[in-house]
Formats: structure tokens, sequence, C-alpha cells
């Protein structure tokens, strides 16, 4: 008789223990994160923005005709293939095929960055079971160093749309 209830109770428990798992793991994929979270992410992603801005310019301002080689090198090394949070994405060659759109987010965002009237992108995203806010930056030649890389630009600034800067701020909660 002894067994028996042990063996309920361990059975109960267990049972108890499956359930709660199976409500957090719903709860994770049935619910977006709520406004206050995606707001800090928003916080978030303004302030990677600006980092990355005056990153650029910074190497925008530093790269000249004899020292291109160097400035395409360090630029890559910031936008590196293993960064999935920061991207320079876009569709005019010559490009490595790493650096074209890679999933509907960045289809559309590059759709709209492309278009005649270049707009931005946003959206709060689960990929791999993990929230994000996203957001794309539409960028265009609008730099006379543009042209020292990407030599079939024209000599700039124009305003001729080449892309997007894509940035990806995890959501925690």
């Amino acid at each position: 008789m002894r067994l028996r209830k042990l063996v309920s109770y361990g059975i109960f428990v267990l049972m108890l223990v499956i359930g709660i798992s199976f409500t957090g793991i719903a709860h994770a994929f049935d619910y977006p994160p709520p406004p206050g979270k995606v707001a800090i992410a928003q916080e978030t992603s303004d302030l990677m923005l600006n980092t990355l801005f005056a990153a650029l310019t910074q190497e925008f301002n530093e790269t000249t005709p004899a020292n291109v080689e160097q400035g395409k090198h360090s630029i890559s090394l910031i936008f590196n293939d293993k960064n999935k949070d920061m991207r320079l994405v876009g569709t005019v060659g010559p490009l490595r095929e790493s650096d074209r759109p890679s999933d509907s987010f960045e289809r559309q965002a590059n759709a709209l960055a492309m278009a005649s009237q270049p707009q931005p992108y946003v959206s709060v995203q689960r990929v791999d079971n993990k929230w994000y806010y996203r957001r794309s930056i539409p960028l265009s030649n609008f730099r006379a160093e543009c042209a020292l890389c990407h030599v079939n630009f024209p000599a700039g600034p124009t305003s001729d749309p080449v892309g997007a800067l894509m940035l990806r701020v995890p959501i925690n909660y």
C-alpha cells in the first residue's frame, strides 16, 4: 500500500513538472514581449545605431585612396558574418553572398531601402525561439569615400540607394 502511494505521488509530481514546463514553453512561443520591453530594445537599438554611425563616420574620415584596402578590411571586421545583430545588406554588387538579404525581414527591408522613396523598416519578430526588435536603416551613396571601396558607385555623395543597415536587439522578458 505504501509503495502504491509513493508511486502515485511520484507520477503526480512528474505530471506537475511536465505541465509547468509546457506552460512555460507555450508562453514563450505564443506571446510577444510586452510594450515596455520592446521600448527598451528600441532605445538600445537607437544607441547601437549612434555607435555604429560614429564608427562608420570615423572610418570614412580616415579612409584615403592610399589606404583603401585597409579601410575595406576594417569595415569587414566590424560587420563580420558571425555577428547577426548588425549587418550591411544589399543587392548592388560587388557583394559577397553573405551580404545579401537572408530572411523575409531583410528582403522586405532591402526592398524598402532600394525604393524611389527609401524607407526604414521595423518589426518585432521571433528568430530561433528568441524575440528581437529588428530595424533597418536605408543607406545611400552618401559620402565621397563610398566610391573608394565600391568602385561601381558613382562619385558621391549621391542619393542613390545601395542597401540597408540591419540591426537586431534581443528582447529579454
